[in-house]
């Protein structure tokens, strides 16, 4: 028998949310600081409710890990984010945060210095715009919480700061290379990446042949057609001036972002220079082989879920290296309620619509 404590957590987790749910108030604990070491943003997220609500906390300000939780901008242009962009397990408990009912938690970000290329940009005010979409899983039902950005000024500290283990070098333009020296693995990652510029290959070919297709409505309906189609050619030929050269990695030492229970399934990480990403590697993590299906269960289990196919994770994680794109919502029913400019900026959006295609023409109905 489940205790009701137990009860009481399967409920939150799946108990939908609606507008409402949720408040956020975010605030700078200095407007003005000498070096980009010392900006700390304090974000509090309050449930007004009569129940608990337990909410997906990566890649909004629910998280201070080096996830995207702000988007940042100095005199009207954005600022590049060079922290973790990741695909998740939506099993992993770990990932989930539980606000109690009529209560807040706070959360501090004290350590952006790294996240974002400020040096870029120069010394100035930059606004902090909270990333505020939760969900509380894979199912419809993400809501994008309404918060004012915030500004900070730096005086003088401005230097480029990099993650642990990553580099700064220009890379020469060449498509991916996967690299792993466990032969199973290795073949795991080429027969992904290969089925990754499939999808996005199919998905490509059928934005000119169906403009007005279903899918093209559920996942990036409002948008331009061209822009789109131009953005999962570049997938398919996995060439793009911009990126560089990439390697796919078995192992995901780098950043630490694979530890037991993360959730991480797979992350991007991009290169910088003069305002532009240059470089990008792609990192995979013990979920994207042990927790993820292959390409063709895509058939027999659908595609909502992030983890539905190992292709679909690629395609995710190329979006990232090639478009620069971010992870405002996870799960193909969510990105579909996406705004269009959301659609366009949202990487599982790109997975969602090469898994529709493959499904509709590859899997039998």
């Amino acid at each position: 028998m489940f205790s009701a404590t137990l009860l009481l957590s399967f409920a939150t987790l799946t108990l939908g949310l609606s507008t409402g749910d949720l408040k956020v108030s975010v605030s700078a604990v200095q407007p003005v600081v000498n070096s980009i070491d010392d900006i700390v943003i304090s974000a509090v997220v309050t449930n007004p409710t009569s129940h608990d609500i337990k909410v997906f906390a990566k890649n909004n300000i629910l998280d201070s890990a080096i996830t995207p939780s702000f988007q940042v901008s100095k005199d009207g242009k954005d600022v590049i984010f060079t922290g973790l962009r990741a695909t998740y397990n939506f099993d992993e408990p770990s990932l989930y945060k539980t606000i109690p009912a009529g209560a807040s938690v706070a959360v501090n970000h004290t350590d952006l210095s790294p996240l974002f290329d400020f040096e870029t940009h120069g010394t100035g005010k930059f606004v902090f715009n909270p990333n505020t979409m939760f969900q509380s899983g894979l199912e419809d039902n993400a809501i994008k919480v309404p918060a004012n950005p915030i500004d900070v000024t730096v005086k003088n500290d401005v230097a480029k700061r990099q993650l642990p283990g990553i580099s700064n070098q220009k890379r020469a333009a060449d498509t991916s290379t996967p690299s792993c020296s466990d032969s199973g693995r290795l073949q795991v990652l080429t027969d992904s990446l290969t089925y990754a510029r499939s999808m996005a290959g199919g998905a490509a070919s059928d934005i000119r042949a169906h403009p007005d297709s279903t899918q093209w409505n559920s996942y990036f309906g409002g948008d331009d057609h061209d822009e789109i189609w131009y953005r999962m050619d570049t997938i398919a030929g996995d060439l793009d001036s911009r990126s560089g050269k990439r390697t796919i990695h078995c192992t995901g030492d780098t950043a630490g972002a694979c530890a037991p229970n993360s959730g991480v399934i797979a992350y991007t990480l991009v290169v910088t220079s003069n305002g532009a990403i240059v470089g990008s590697d792609i990192y995979t993590c013990d979920y994207f082989f042990t927790s993820t299906g292959t390409t063709p269960s895509i058939c027999t289990n659908g595609y909502d879920a992030t983890q539905s196919s190992r292709g679909g994770v690629i395609l995710h994680e190329l979006s990232h290296a090639t478009a620069g794109t971010a992870d405002i919502s996870y799960g193909c029913s969510n990105t579909a309620k996406l705004s269009a400019a959301d659609k366009r900026n949202n990487a599982d959006n790109y997975r969602c619509m090469g898994a529709a295609i493959y499904y509709t023409y590859n899997c039998p109905h």
